[in-house]
């Protein structure tokens, strides 16, 4: 679903800014960001508040319970979001890894119950000055990174078609946003991919994909990096040219 990424995004990059802060831990984010999705996205089904069985009431390989923020299911999409509300960088490598963990720990006791869902993995938080490698350790997971600071390669496919339909079709702009928008698509077949095409249930066994392990995730970086520039730029010539 990518109107879940584009929301997604929407939210920490413009409306958590408008919205008042309650007095609670993470100042009332995961309710907000709660509440934003359902309306937006119209979920079939959303996961309770403290959920503790990967929404369905699921137990885990480990029978350990664990928490995820939210998971919302729509026809055969499966959205699992972590939130982290921290407005400096204090998102780490163990935080990753931990939100992998939960989600492979009870994809690994039902897979069978699971094969037909398409299962996206969202890590969403406010912070602006990320490290790279936590950008890195998502896209190699086929984690969807959701800052404001920098778009992942759906959300930018979104703005960038937007922009091209705007623009009249003798612009130098326009032709300059075609070519933005199919490298997008060349580079969203190599790096866009999710949980379920890295862990795939078949014939009674889970299979690991070995093909995505030989990506090369600097380069995969630094081409969404120069999409998401290329973009920028082009929107800020728009505006200047309409005002």
């Amino acid at each position: 679903m990518e109107e879940v990424e584009i929301y997604s995004w929407l939210f920490v990059y413009k409306e958590w800014d408008k919205l008042q802060r309650m007095p609670i831990p993470d100042k009332g984010f995961e309710d907000s960001f709660r509440k934003y999705i359902y309306e937006k996205i119209k979920p079939d089904v959303m996961s309770d508040i403290r959920d503790m069985g990967f929404g369905l009431s699921y137990s885990s390989l480990s029978t350990v319970p664990h928490e995820l923020d939210v998971i919302c299911s729509k026809e055969h999409e499966k959205s699992v979001f972590e939130l982290k509300h921290y407005s400096e960088s204090r998102i780490t490598k163990d935080l990753i890894f931990i939100f992998l963990g939960k989600v492979t720990d009870f994809y690994l006791k039902n897979a069978p119950l699971l094969l037909n869902y398409k299962i996206t993995m969202y890590f969403v938080t406010i912070s602006k000055d990320l490290d790279d490698s936590i950008r890195k350790l998502c896209l190699a997971y086929g984690i969807r990174l959701i800052e404001p600071s920098l778009m992942t390669l759906g959300v930018i496919r979104y703005f960038a078609g937007d922009l091209y339909r705007k623009l009249p079709e003798d612009s130098s702009l326009k032709s300059e946003t075609g070519n933005l928008i199919e490298k997008i698509s060349k580079l969203s077949e190599l790096y866009e991919y999710s949980f379920s095409d890295i862990f795939r249930y078949k014939d009674g066994k889970i299979e690991i994909e070995q093909a995505l392990i030989g990506i090369d995730i600097n380069e995969a970086l630094e081409e969404i990096k120069e999409c998401y520039n290329l973009w920028d730029e082009a929107h800020k010539k728009w505006k200047s040219e309409r005002n």
